[in-house]
Parts: C-alpha cells; structure tokens; sequence
C-alpha cells in the first residue's frame, strides 16, 4: 500500500475540491510555461497504484489536426492537452488509477486550470501514447483553459445530469451496517473528508460510493453501489469510487488524521445485491 502521495498543495484540498467544475469547452490557449512544467513533473512522480501496482502518468499535448474525438460522449470542445495514464492490472485496478488521477485533476486546479474527466474515448486517439502491454487505461483527463463562453449545449447538459446536485448524507454515510445513516455530528472529525466524499464528480452524477464507519474506531468501508448498469460494466462506477477515495484520504491529511488504504472486509453482513465491498480506510486511533 501507499502511505503518501508525492504531491504537495499549496492549498487546502477541500478548498480546490469545493472550487474544481467540470469543463467541457475548452479555448485553444496554449498552457502557461510553469503550470505545464508543474503539472507535468507531478504527473511523472507518480508511479505505483494502491495495491503497488506500476502507473505512469504524463501530461501530453494532440494536435489540432489529430481530431480527438470522445465515442459516446462527444460533448468537449478545445481539447488540446491531456492527462494520460496507465496502470497493471489487479482486483481493483480502477479505483487504484482514478485515486491517483485525482490528485493530478485537483493539482491542475489549483495552478489554475480547468479539467474534465473522460471515461468514454477512443483508444485509436491516443495510440501514439499507447501504454505498456498488459496495463490500462480507463480514463483520461482533458486539461486547459476553459472558454470565454460556454456552449448552451454545455448548459443543458449540466441541467439534466444536475451537475450541482449531491445525494443528502443519510444516503450514503452510515455506521455500523448499511441501514444506519451517520450523521454530521456522530462524524466528528471526519465530517470534512466525508463531506468532500459527497461533492466528488461521478459519471453521471450518478455517486454510487457508499461508506460505513466501525462504531468506536476510524475505520471507513467504502462500498460501490451500482447505480446504472453499463456505468458499472464499462467500469465507470469503480473509476467514481476512486476519484472519492481521493478526496477521502486527502482531506483526512488536511485534518491531520492520516490512515492507510486496506482491503480488509468487514464481517459478512447482509447486503443488497446491487451494492458491493470495494476499499477500507484505517485511521490511526
């Protein structure tokens, strides 16, 4: 397991979290000299997943005339640079990658750049930066400016998915068992990464993580609901589940309350079939 992340923030994860917004217009500025530099050295420090599985990251610029385009999305304009990774296959591949792209997206946000996150791509785009046999690529982040006007395209689709809009906390923090909602105060000082959990991105909007805390002890057990089904088939629930791990374990630092990313199930207990055990987070007493 990784213990800390090679990125340092100037300033308080929750505060980038609370400002990031999803950008799908982009203008085709190129990036400043020392935000590309930045983001690109931090990019290529980041090497091994969760489980230590091998990643690369880079920070890459497609031609104009390349004509990226995003298979059923379809929906970003401008793009110009991205984020691009890869990562060794294990049992939880996904959540592994999003956790570590995350940190990218939320740097990038704090040297003042705009982003969003891209499950569904052509992988013919980017074969030119093709990863190594045997690893993957489950998503990419575009990255840059966004533009002076927003398509209305772009506000419709903000409308419909209720981009804004987050499930209330008796939906998905509970303690103990799943059918016991925790509240803000039983948090304590947990509330913070619990809160920046509920305002992370999912594809969608659809927030299928889950998370129950163990009675008496910093102990978290995040699950993964399966809100839509080809969301959960192509993977894109498990990739929302690591971009909230992310979160978690970054303002849990912000706290001063480091922890550990396990796979530790709790005792099997009932559980709907549509919701599955995905990570544990052991706080230190």
């Amino acid at each position: 397991m990784i213990s800390r992340m090679n990125i340092d923030f100037a300033q308080p994860p929750s505060a980038l979290i609370r400002g990031r917004r999803s950008c799908r217009t982009f203008s085709r500025k190129s990036l400043e000299e020392n935000a590309g530099r930045s983001l690109a050295r931090d990019a290529a420090s980041l090497r091994q997943g969760l489980l230590g599985e091998r990643a690369s990251f880079s920070l890459v610029e497609i031609p104009e005339k390349a004509g990226v385009r995003f298979s059923s999305y379809g929906l970003i304009s401008g793009a110009r640079f991205f984020i691009l990774g890869a990562i060794s296959r294990s049992e939880r591949f996904r959540e592994s990658y999003a956790f570590l792209l995350e940190h990218l997206v939320l740097k990038a946000c704090e040297l003042g750049l705009d982003t969003c996150w891209v499950g569904f791509f052509r992988p013919a785009d980017f074969k030119n930066f093709g990863p190594l046999a045997g690893d993957e690529r489950p998503a990419v982040v575009v990255v840059g400016y966004r533009a002076a006007r927003e398509r209305l395209r772009d506000r419709l689709i903000i409308t419909s998915i209720r981009a804004s809009r987050r499930r209330p906390w008796r939906d998905l923090f509970f303690k103990g068992e799943l059918d016991t909602p925790l509240s803000e105060l039983e948090a304590g000082a947990y509330a913070l990464p619990l809160e920046m959990v509920r305002l992370a991105p999912s594809s969608g909007n659809t927030q299928p993580w889950r998370v129950v805390k163990e009675p008496g002890s910093p102990t978290f057990h995040f699950y993964m609901k399966k809100v839509r089904k080809g969301y959960s088939a192509r993977g894109l629930h498990e990739l929302d589940t690591g971009i909230a791990m992310a979160h978690f374990d970054l303002t849990c630092r912000e706290a001063n309350k480091p922890g550990t990313w396990v796979l530790s199930p709790p005792t099997p207990r009932h559980i709907a079939s549509d919701i599955e055990y995905r990570w544990t987070w052991k706080g230190s007493a």
